[in-house]
């Protein structure tokens, strides 16, 4: 039986920079390239999990954000015939049950969306949230990038972390 791996991003690019030199994660990021893991991979079932279970925190502080925080998203998982890939949703509001967002990450897989377009989804879908507090320089959430992690050299980790203001403890 073959394994089904996915598409994390790391995160959502900021700049596009050309490509050269060695592909650290923190490169990956500033890209919006993709990583592949297994979802049945234990630190990304726990990722998975951590999210999941702090989500209703998150999306009662994303409905009314406290000064100095910024760039509020969910991560969730699209499925188009045997492929899924997971896709940061930016400027996500919520009607009832649903949800609708701008996907901020290229799809490489699935082909029926495109970056920026708007998409509908339910929490269901969510694996993952995210949002950025300046006044702490510090990222939070994003337990699929710290999954990720775990798979690179311990030295460039840190230096992803550091850069991204990641806590991954």
């Amino acid at each position: 039986m073959t394994k089904r791996f996915t598409l994390l991003a790391l995160l959502f690019a900021v700049l596009a920079i050309p490509a050269a030199g060695a592909q650290t994660p923190i490169k990956q990021a500033e890209r919006d390239e993709i990583s592949m893991m297994a979802t049945a991979d234990p630190a990304m079932e726990r990722a998975f999990g951590k999210a999941r279970s702090t989500l209703d925190n998150f999306l009662r502080m994303a409905a009314a954000p406290a000064k100095g925080t910024s760039d509020y998203s969910v991560k969730v998982g699209v499925t188009d015939g045997k492929n899924t890939e997971y896709f940061w949703v930016r400027d996500f509001e919520r009607h009832g049950e649903k949800f609708v967002g701008t996907l901020a990450n290229e799809p490489r897989m699935v082909k029926k969306f495109k970056n920026g377009q708007r998409f509908d989804f339910s929490k269901n879908l969510i694996v993952d949230w995210t949002y950025i507090d300046a006044s702490k320089r510090k990222m939070f959430g994003n337990f699929t990038a710290c999954a990720l992690l775990t798979k690179e050299a311990p030295e460039e980790a840190s230096k992803f972390r550091e850069r991204f203001g990641l806590d991954c403890d």
